[in-house]
Formats: C-alpha cells, sequence, structure tokens
C-alpha cells in the first residue's frame, strides 16, 4: 500500500516552497551552541546526582529489607516465648489451685488449739500400754 502523502494525487494541494536560507549568524549560533553544551553539562550532573540518589535508595532498600527480615524473625522469637510464658503461667496457676485445695484440707488454728487443750487434759503419756498392764498383772499375780 502506497502512502498519499508520498506521491501526491490530482486533489491534493502541492507543497509549500522551499524557505529562504538565511544567512548563519555566527554570534547568534555561538551563543546558542554554549547554552546547549551549558544544558548538555547540567544534564550530565542531574543525570549523575540521579544515579547516586538511586543508588543510595537501593542500599537503603536492601537494608530495610534486611532489617524487615530480621524483625520478623524476632517477632516470631518473641511470640514463641509468649507462648512458652502462657504454658508456663497455666501451669503455675493449675499448681497454685492444688496448693490452695491442701490448705483447705490443713487444721485451723483454733481447731489445732482445742486438740491441743484435749490432748494437755488427758495426758497420753501417762497412759499405760497393753504390754505394761500385762507385765504389772503378772508381777501382782507371782507376789501374791
Amino acid at each position: 500500500m502506497v502512502e498519499p502523502s508520498i506521491f501526491p494525487g490530482p486533489g491534493t494541494p502541492p507543497p509549500p516552497p522551499a524557505a529562504k536560507k538565511q544567512p548563519v549568524d555566527l554570534e547568534m549560533f555561538g551563543k546558542i551552541s554554549k547554552n546547549v553544551n551549558s544544558i548538555a553539562a547540567n544534564l550530565r550532573i542531574i543525570e549523575e546526582r540521579f544515579s547516586t540518589l538511586r543508588n543510595k535508595s537501593q542500599i537503603v532498600e536492601q537494608g530495610m529489607i534486611s532489617l524487615e527480615k530480621d524483625l520478623r524473625g524476632d517477632i516470631k522469637s518473641l511470640s514463641e516465648d509468649v507462648i512458652e510464658l502462657k504454658h508456663e503461667l497455666g501451669d503455675i496457676k493449675d499448681k497454685l489451685r492444688l496448693i490452695s485445695a491442701e490448705l483447705n484440707n490443713l487444721v485451723k488454728k483454733n481447731e489445732f488449739k482445742v486438740m491441743e487443750h484435749y490432748v494437755d487434759m488427758w495426758q497420753p503419756m501417762n497412759f499405760v500400754t497393753r504390754n505394761e498392764l500385762n507385765r504389772i498383772i503378772d508381777m501382782k499375780e507371782k507376789k501374791s
């Protein structure tokens, strides 16, 4: 397929006449050249700065990724420690319940005082054992 603009057809207007060449003003050309060179130098400086900033950004990003990885590990470790502490705390609570139950089964101080009073009153140390009683009876029978 042929493009119509290259080969003008019968209904297309003729191309505009070629512009006249103006004489080159060397002074103006020098100024423009200096401006273009200055802009190019500034562009190179900006590109270098951009490259430096990109490198710094990559370094910071790598540091952040490493820090995030470390923090995730620390958080995981702390979570495991917290779970372990919860289990230990549950075990301690169970043991304290057992101790509390045992303490409820112990004799109260006033109950102990009552028992002490009865023991003092009966004086069981002065009781005679069967063996002692049989021996005493045997001795009395032998005497009689």
